[in-house]
């Protein structure tokens, strides 16, 4: 494989700004062939590769100009082995081109760990395109043992192709993050804080409490595409919201506290409530569609708790949630 001083290629500008995690680095053009990049390695942070026109067109363009692949690719070496950092759709797009060879930019850089290496990607792709809230996340997760333990207690919780089958992610994670941080003061709202910086303050306790709450979620409405609106903002955050003031903690005095098993009894009967599900579609985090909302969650887990206890519950009353007479003949 031939090497050279790095020379200012079609499409490259500049190179990619430093940072502390890639100081460690040495650029060379480099001439490439289909074998050297199927040997390259793919991170467990990296973005899903997307096979469109966009890439065929690429993969066209580079027959034209023989070759030349445009930008800087960038790998990175940890333990040895090689890894696409940034440039898979680039790559592809050669493979794709089926030429026997090519002409890249090529940026090494090497890690310490994968986590680094994760942190990394989210400072190169952030100088250079405005990357999703769970791409971020996903390549915090190798650097932050909080988000590793409730990825691994909640494998539903997902960054890409969310509630898109049985098989596939719930839940996406900054969603996950968001909706937890909006369930924790007296007035559930959306919150203004970046999913990246909820991601680095979870702590492994704050991990161990939401990976309880969204295994008893799971539990009770599990990945079927008929409660796929149960999962959604406004209902996921106001469940989140109980469960921390009568599993966790008591509101007040009255509140009487109650096990997993029970609130995930409560949440059966909600999805077991057709009025309820089909009342959801198009509610969002509105002051509109809140106290309503919750009006309803509190008469569905007040009948049950009552039906299986014999005993009258009261759910707790926050002054947010304006009262409008019991909705049990409705919604029980």
């Amino acid at each position: 494989m031939a090497t050279g001083t790095v020379t200012a290629l079609k499409g490259v500008r500049e190179l990619p700004r430093s940072t502390p995690r890639t100081q460690r680095s040495t650029m060379d053009t480099v001439l490439l062939t289909p074998a050297a990049v199927d040997a390259w390695h793919k991170p467990p942070f990296q973005r899903p590769l997307k096979i469109n026109a966009k890439l065929a067109a690429l993969a066209e363009m580079l027959k034209n100009d023989g070759g030349v692949i445009p930008g800087v690719i960038t790998i990175g070496v940890y333990e040895g082995k090689k890894y696409l950092i940034d440039g898979q759709h680039r790559v592809e797009a050669f493979r794709v081109s089926e030429l026997p060879e090519g002409l890249a930019d090529i940026r090494i850089c090497h890690f310490d760990s994968m986590g680094d290496m994760g942190d990394a990607f989210v400072e190169l792709n952030s100088s250079l395109v405005k990357l999703k809230p769970d791409d971020i996340l996903r390549a915090l997760e190798g650097s932050h043992p909080a988000l590793a333990l409730l990825r691994k207690r909640c494998p539903f919780i997902g960054y890409d192709n969310i509630r898109r089958g049985p098989n596939s992610p719930i839940i996406g994670m900054s969603q996950t993050l968001r909706s937890w941080q909006a369930s924790m003061p007296e007035v559930p709202n959306r919150t203004t804080v970046s999913a990246s910086e909820l991601g680095l303050a979870l702590t492994e306790d704050d991990a161990k409490t939401l990976a309880r709450f969204l295994g008893v979620a799971f539990a009770a409405w599990g990945p079927d595409r008929e409660y796929q609106r149960l999962w959604g903002g406004l209902n996921i955050v106001l469940t989140m919201w109980l469960y921390r003031r009568i599993v966790i903690s008591r509101y007040s005095p009255k509140t009487v506290v109650i096990t997993d098993a029970q609130f995930q009894r409560c949440l059966m009967a909600m999805s077991a409530n057709s009025k309820f599900t089909d009342w959801l579609v198009g509610r969002t985090q509105s002051d509109r569609d809140r106290s309503p909302c919750y009006l309803r969650i509190r008469a569905i887990f007040a009948a049950r708790i009552e039906a299986d206890t014999g005993k009258k519950y009261y759910t707790p009353s926050p002054e947010w949630s304006a009262s409008s007479g019991r909705l049990g003949a409705v919604f029980g």
